[in-house]
């Protein structure tokens, strides 16, 4: 059996942290710079302003200073102050963390439509998160270990809490985002599967599953080295995930082939593809789409919905009585 406690086996296992955390930082850079256009598309005023950007933007920026701290201290050769270095790259790593959870929140907020208790909820584990988050990184201490020419961190099982209660807060907000969108108005045209995926759930049941392996190693407490590895790459893919989530459910406009019925406020609706007989799927931007609304609460009066294909073809208008998805769904030939 493995003694995790001989120097040769941590040497060696540290050798390994270092390349597995190159790999992962390579991985994220590769994501940050792919996706800057997004950034600089508000910037330009290619995509209309929105306040929740800042949260994005920090959440990405973060994470991307951590890992540059990260970086120095995994290539340094001569002896540095660790203390400070270690500090401020978890300090930059989990601030990304928190932001891109923070993003997540304000997601099931929207699913939920304000609902209180639920928001309430949400708010409290998330405090709860960022407390827990705090008392990890203040308590760290780190130091410089000449025969292996790097930083380490002395006393990794002060992260337990922390790691454990954000396993905890990524399964909760995974279910309540589930449960928000399953109980949403025009869930039941979708099957769970294409649900998740359609709005970018799929990363978040990456980044949760990606949130055991560290809680795993941080609980058998073998060594410093195993204990550390999979806890930066948890980070990575949770900002990664909500930062795609955030991405995805703002890309529904703009040369899509789907019409977006979608659910990030009352006055949008969800995601469904049309074919007017055999021809070729057709987008309807919300700005084509005029309805007349005028006597909604009484329901007195048809609603009015004018289509504007986008090959140039003659609007189809349709005058329905009810809702938007029924209407929709009445004039598509099966």
């Amino acid at each position: 059996m493995t003694n995790f406690n001989d120097f040769a086996v941590q040497q060696a296992d540290f050798f390994a942290l270092q390349k597995f955390w190159h790999a992962t930082h390579g991985l994220y850079i590769w994501e940050y710079f792919t996706n800057l256009d997004f950034e600089f598309d508000v910037i330009r005023g290619r995509r209309p302003y929105r306040w929740t950007i800042w949260i994005y933007s920090f959440a990405r920026s973060a994470t991307l200073m951590g890992i540059i701290i990260n970086l120095v201290d995994l290539n340094v050769t001569k002896p540095v102050n660790c203390q400070v270095l270690t500090t401020l790259e978890v300090t930059f790593s989990y601030l990304g963390l928190i932001t891109a959870s923070l993003l997540v929140i304000l997601r099931i907020i929207a699913i939920w439509e304000r609902n209180k208790f639920v928001k309430t909820i949400a708010i409290v584990v998330w405090v709860i998160n960022v407390v827990a988050i705090i008392q990890g990184v203040t308590r760290l201490r780190s130091t410089w270990i000449p025969l292996i020419q790097t930083c380490v961190v002395t006393n990794t099982e002060e992260l337990k809490p922390s790691i454990i209660i954000n396993l905890i807060t990524d399964l909760f907000l995974l279910v309540t985002v589930l449960v928000g969108l399953l109980l949403s108005d025009g869930s039941h045209s979708f099957g769970l599967g294409r649900l998740i995926w359609k709005q970018g759930i799929i990363w978040l049941l990456i980044a949760t599953a990606t949130g055991i392996p560290p809680t795993v190693f941080i609980v058998l407490n073998l060594d410093v080295p195993f204990n550390l590895m999979f806890q930066l790459p948890s980070v990575i893919t949770m900002t990664i995930a909500a930062t795609r989530t955030y991405r995805s459910l703002l890309n529904f406009v703009g040369g899509s082939t789907d019409i977006v019925l979608g659910n990030l406020s009352n006055s949008e609706m969800k995601v469904s593809k049309i074919k007017w007989n055999n021809s070729a799927p057709i987008s309807i931007d919300r700005s084509e789409v005029a309805v007349d609304t005028a006597h909604e609460q009484h329901a007195t009066s048809p609603t009015t919905l004018s289509v504007g294909a986008q090959r140039g073809d003659n609007p189809h208008e349709l005058s329905v009585d009810g809702d938007l998805e029924s209407a929709i769904e009445s004039h598509v030939p099966r």
